[in-house]
């Protein structure tokens, strides 16, 4: 891997400060892509903003007739949520089966998505069915909408 400035940040204005500084800085959640890309030398950030302190960022809303998924809420907290499981229970049922322990535990939905790889489980469900993901710079979110 490149060298590179690791950042722990604690607010969404941290990480706007640190991505308006450099347009080689990447974030960070679950590192699940990001990580092994890096070890093939295959992407080189000069400065990685680690965002799971940013609780703002972690959670699962039920609003009637959507439910909306906070970008650093992992594949395990979206497979075990009582919301999900209620509303979605395929979009369960998929975080579920998502690679392995630790990915389930340490992946998010943000960064699946983010990273958009075609064959990943996130982005084809959210291109086959009635979710939508909403993407601002620092607030990735997904609203699934229950038609």
């Amino acid at each position: 891997m490149y060298n590179f400035i690791y950042e722990k940040v604690n607010t969404i204005e941290e990480v706007e400060k640190l991505l308006n500084e450099s347009e080689e800085t990447k974030i960070l959640a679950g590192g699940q892509t990001l990580i092994p890309t890096m070890k093939q030398r295959l992407a080189s950030p000069s400065t990685l903003v680690d965002i799971c302190g940013i609780d703002q960022l972690n959670f699962i809303n039920d609003n009637g007739n959507s439910v909306i998924i906070g970008s650093t809420t992992t594949h395990n907290t979206v497979s075990s949520s009582d919301i999900v499981i209620n509303k979605i229970p395929s979009l369960a049922s998929l975080a579920e089966g998502i690679g392995d322990p630790h990915v389930r535990n340490m992946g998010t939905i943000g960064g699946s998505i983010a990273n958009n790889d075609p064959t990943a489980d996130y982005p084809t469900a959210v291109s086959y069915t009635h979710l939508r993901a909403h993407e601002t710079v620092l607030d990735l979110v997904c609203r699934l909408l229950l038609e």
